[in-house]
Order: structure tokens, then sequence, then C-alpha cells
């Protein structure tokens, strides 16, 4: 019994918290609760379809189908509650002096009741669905007798009900000029869980790198088995022994949507909507994306100019679509961090995960950037500087170290820049090979929009200094790509680059997502 009533009461907590939040938020901005009753009613078929269907769905995704099904779930609700949170803290002040008419007037023309709609279906869909599969393994296990489950149940969702109940009554008790504020704030809050929740899914299929399995242990202070721990593990995502993707994850969405936020309120317009929009698909999209295989390195172009003082984490993937199941089937992520000593020195530490076929992720070893900035800004016709990256492989591959020199080239003509990156690499220590390989990188990016340049780049690996290889069997790679920077310091880069020759994989995604701060 005691486990059945502890398995309802988390997987309801969690539904109806959401259900809660949603329906106060609503209330607060005139939406008809018929979208969260419609949003609740979708769930459930939802569960139900999942739950019938669970077989099959694990079978034809090799044993992971619920687990690919929560980790989509999660992540999805995730950014439409970011977007709510950033659509409520645009309208908050406007609805709390005029709430009936100026919510009326702009939910018209607003998809927010669509987007809570949505996020009530899929917490539903999520709890329900994982609810069922679990009672349905407690009474395959003949653990627990027909009756005692059905109490366990029963108690189990009233007090689900019941909390959650208490919170809502809570929120619609505010006052007015406060109630927008809590319920963003816990919206945020709900959003970064889920996104926490969702990557230790992934996490635990070997679909993302953990970055550490067990970051802290604050189980002896709150165990996340307790009321207290299930109540915060419902509300955001609290884990007492999170790994570090988890914990990246949700970091990171806080930030990003509390930032949108705050700089919404500093200067309210539309662009900021939109751009929060477009970087959490983005985010969305790197999510999707980093679960799917590659053997190509992270491309990436490096400008020559420096910013003293800058700091920026960013995250870059690279993945290869092939018909050859050897240039499709591993995955590459790298992590980071850097930052402009000086106005003319920028430094960083990367560090390196892969996927091959059939195996889980491994750490590949740790790198260390360094750009130096040659001449002044337009002091001289082309702006230059020296990139030196030194890498230092996993003990366990018995791989040699690596350093890599790059000229950085770049000429700014108008809105149109062009940068030239011209690559040499050498192994050093033990197993070195004795040459020196020749590469290149080039791209051409038009500066239309801060918050979207398109751009054309091309990579290539010509192969050793002096003793080039055929072109059939060097690497070439061009194709357009996206990028952008918003004014919360969310940047992106996305783009599809071709494959030119048959030593190349047919097709090649790049993603690179950076936060500045």
């Amino acid at each position: 019994m005691l486990s059945t009533l502890i398995i309802v009461f988390r997987e309801v907590l969690e539904a109806m918290l959401v259900v809660g939040i949603a329906t106060a938020a609503a209330r607060e901005v005139n939406i008809s609760s018929r979208w969260i009753y419609a949003g609740m009613f979708t769930g459930l078929i939802i569960a139900l379809i999942v739950a019938l269907f669970a077989d099959l769905i694990a079978e034809s995704m090799q044993g992971m189908g619920q687990e690919l099904f929560n980790a989509t779930v999660l992540l999805s609700a995730a950014l439409l509650m970011s977007w709510t949170a950033i659509w409520m803290g645009k309208h908050g002040r406007e609805i709390s002096a005029r709430i009936k008419q100026v919510c009326q007037a702009d939910n018209d023309n607003s998809s927010a009741p669509m987007i809570l709609a949505t996020v009530v279906a899929l917490a539903v869909a999520r709890e329900g669905s994982e609810l069922v599969l679990f009672l349905h393994g407690v009474a395959a296990s003949g653990e627990a007798g027909t009756l005692t489950m059905l109490s366990g149940a029963a108690i189990g969702l009233l007090s689900g009900v019941m909390v959650a109940l208490v919170l809502y009554r809570s929120l619609i008790k505010l006052p007015i000029r406060h109630v927008f504020s809590v319920i963003t704030f816990l919206i945020v809050l709900l959003a970064a869980g889920m996104a926490s929740q969702g990557v230790s899914y992934l996490v635990m299929i070997d679909e993302l790198p953990a970055l550490g399995h067990s970051i802290w242990n604050t189980s002896h202070i709150i165990s996340e088995r307790s009321i207290v721990g299930q109540l915060l593990h419902a509300l955001m995502g609290y884990d007492d022994r999170p790994s570090g993707m988890q914990v990246l994850a949700f970091v990171g969405l806080f930030l990003v949507t509390w930032s949108a936020i705050r700089w919404q309120k500093k200067a309210p317009q539309k662009l900021p909507q939109k751009a929060a929009v477009i970087a959490a698909a983005v985010m969305l999209v790197g999510i999707s994306v980093s679960i799917l295989p590659t053997n190509a390195e992270a491309r990436k172009i490096y400008s020559p100019i420096v910013e003293q003082g800058e700091v920026e984490f960013e995250y870059l993937l690279d993945y290869a679509i092939d018909a050859d199941p050897a240039q499709n089937s591993s995955a590459r992520h790298q992590f980071e961090f850097e930052y402009g000593v000086t106005d003319r020195w920028m430094t960083a530490i990367v560090g390196d995960f892969r996927k091959r076929p059939n195996k889980t992720f491994a750490y590949q070893g740790f790198k260390w950037e360094n750009v130096y900035q040659l001449f002044e800004q337009g002091e001289r016709f082309l702006d230059a500087g020296a990139y030196v990256e030194y890498i230092v492989p996993e003990s366990s591959l018995n791989k040699p170290d690596l350093f890599e020199f790059k000229l950085l080239l770049e000429k700014e003509t108008g809105r149109l820049i062009n940068t030239a990156n011209i690559i040499l690499k050498k192994e050093l220590g033990a197993n070195a090979v004795n040459n020196t390989i020749a590469a290149y990188a080039w791209q051409t990016r038009w500066r239309w929009k801060r918050y979207l340049e398109p751009a054309f780049e091309m990579y290539g690996t010509l192969g050793e200094v002096g003793n080039t290889s055929p072109l059939v069997q060097q690497v070439h790679q061009a194709g357009p790509v996206f990028m952008g920077k918003f004014r919360n310091g969310m940047s992106y880069e996305i783009g599809y680059l071709f494959g030119l020759t048959t030593a190349t994989a047919q097709g090649s995604v790049k993603l690179v997502l950076g936060y500045e701060f």
C-alpha cells in the first residue's frame, strides 16, 4: 500500500501543481478555464494511448521508449512554460492596472491560451502514462493485493490534489500587485525543473553526458523520497543527487528566462518576446539534435577580435548524416568556457565528449584554447590574430597530445564580414605521428539583424603538409548557417554543411549555443 500511495501521490502532485499554477495564471489574465479543462482531457487521452502501447513504443526504441517520451514531453513543456513566463512578465503591469479590458483585448490575438492548454496536456500526459505503467509494475510483481493498491492509490490521489489545491488557493488570494510576480516566478521554477528532469532521462539512457553523476548529496538534509522532497521535486525538479547536466539545464533555462523577463520590464517592446521564442526554439533543436549521431569534430569559426572582460559559456555540437553506418552513428559534444583576460588575449577551457556506435558517452579529453589579437581592430587592411590550442586526451584512450595553431584573418566591409582560419595540427608525445596536417575554415556573414545573421561556411582538411592527399580523400564541407545574439546574452549558430568529396559525410549539422555573462 505504501509504495502505491507514494507513486500516486508523486505523479498526481507533479501534474496537479502544473494544472494549479496554470489555472491561477489563466484566472489572472482572464483566460477561460475551458482551455485548462481541454488540456487536462487531452493529456488523459494521450496518457491512455501511451500506456496501452507502451510495449510497442519501448520495442521500437530499443527499450528506451518511456524515457525518450518523458524527456521529449518534459523539455517541450519546459520551453512552453518559459515562453508563458516571459509573456506574463511582459503583460503583468498592464493587466494589474486594467485587468479586464487590457487582457481581453490582448488575448484576442495571443497564443497564450493555447500554450497554457498545451502545457497542461503535456504534464497530465507524462504523469498519467508513467502512473499507469508504475501501477502495472506493482500489480505484476504481486507485492500488493487489489484492495490494498486501490486504497493506496485513493489516498495518494487525494493527498496530491489537496496539496495542489492549497497552493492554488494561496495564489489566488494574493494581492493583485504581487500575484503576477509570484506566479511568474513559480512558472520559471517549474520550467527549469522540467528541463532538469528531461535531461536526467537522456543522461539515464546515455544520450547526454552526465558531467558528473552526483554533484552533491543532500539526502541527509532533504531526502527526495520525503514529503518535502516530493513537493520540491514536483515544483522545481529537486534531486538530492543531481548530475552536472541536470544542474546545467536548470541553471541555464532559469537564467535565460529570468533575464528575458527582467529585460522586457526595462525596455518593453515586441522584439524581446520574439527573440526569446527564437532562442527557446534553438535550444529545443539543440537538445533534440544532441541525441543524433556524428563523426565530425565541432565546427567553429574563430574571429581575431578579443573583448576584454567577456565571460561566455558555449555548447558546441556536430553530427553527420550519411548512408554509411560508420559515418552516421556517433555524437560529439563540446562544452567551452571563455574569458577575455585583456583587450588582446582570450583564453578558454573545453571539455570534449563523444558517443560512438552502440556505446555510451565517453570523455575524450581536455583542451586549452588561446586567441591573441595582433592589431587594433581596423588598424590594418585585415584584422589578424593567432590561435593556439593544446589537447590532452583521456589517458585510457592511449592517444598522443595534439597541438593546433590557427592564423585568424578577418575583413569587414559594410555589413559583410569575411573570416578565414588557416590551420596547422601536429601530434606530440608517445604514439605521435611525425607529420603536420593542414586545414582551413571560412565564413562569409551578412550582418542583417542582431538576432539573425545569415552566413556561408566552408571547412576542409587537406592532409599532410608537403604531401597532401588526393582530392577524393580530402574532407571538404560547405553550407548555409544562421546565427544571432540577443540582448540577454544568449547567442546561437545553426547550419547544415554538405559533403563535397566522397571521403566526407553527405551532410553535417552544426550547432553552437552560447551565453555571455
